[in-house]
């Protein structure tokens, strides 16, 4: 699978953007595939996925929305934070002041890729390579979210185990795929559940191999 960009600038930061018309999460190979696409679709550990998300996203209230980012903006340098390559990164941003003209990028500041991810990272199922976002507005209120996570599997047996018991009865799926393991184990609209004065409507899901030559190294926010 090829991600599609977004139409048109995406603002403040550079992602792998989805089109909704892309494949979707459960999407399964065309049955003239070889075998090793499916295997490759079971992922192995030591290789690098990455899995892009979409959401259209309605900014109910700009004002509310940039004064949660200006706190959080505030408290950065006070929170205890996660080992993930952008740690340092959230006290190095400079001080912006939000306005309600803003709210798009007060949403991506908002955004934390890795909500939901915490029992695999904490049980070495995997570590994070890069984060990115990007944020399309199609008027001044609504727009399309999209933001991409990228790891390294270190523990593809954890993974799925984690998977299996938030939800057994879709223990066969998250044998076969990668993808349903990785949906199973960390919901991928959690970093949306969060973010206050917001309306949002999932969009697409894709998970997809990065070959080591063409793996994306920029971290969130650098």
């Amino acid at each position: 699978m090829t991600p599609a960009m977004l139409s048109g600038d995406l603002s403040r930061i550079g992602c792998v953007a989805m089109n909704a018309n892309e494949p979707a999460l459960f999407d399964m190979p065309a049955a003239e595939q070889p075998a090793m696409s499916q295997h490759r679709q079971r992922g192995r550990n030591r290789e690098t996925w990455a899995r892009t998300v979409t959401a259209e996203i309605t900014i109910v209230d700009a004002e509310a929305l940039c004064e949660a980012a200006r706190q959080v903006q505030e408290s950065a340098v006070t929170m205890t934070l996660p080992a993930l390559p952008h740690k340092e990164d959230l006290v190095a941003e400079d001080s912006a002041v939000w306005d309600a003209e803003n709210a798009f990028d007060a949403l991506a500041w908002l955004l934390w890729p890795t909500d939901a991810m915490e029992a695999p990272l904490e049980a070495g199922a995997f570590r994070i390579l890069s984060e990115d976002i990007g944020v399309e507005p199609d008027t001044d209120d609504r727009g399309t979210l999209a933001w991409t996570v990228t790891v390294k599997l270190t523990d593809i047996r954890t993974l799925r185990r984690l998977a299996a018991q938030a939800h057994p009865d879709q223990a066969s799926s998250i044998a076969d795929s990668l993808a349903a393991a990785w949906q199973y184990a960390a919901d991928p609209f959690a970093p949306l559940h969060a973010i206050p004065a917001i309306a949002w409507r999932p969009g697409s899901v894709t998970v997809q191999h990065v070959p080591e030559k063409s793996r994306p190294g920029t971290p969130r926010r650098a």
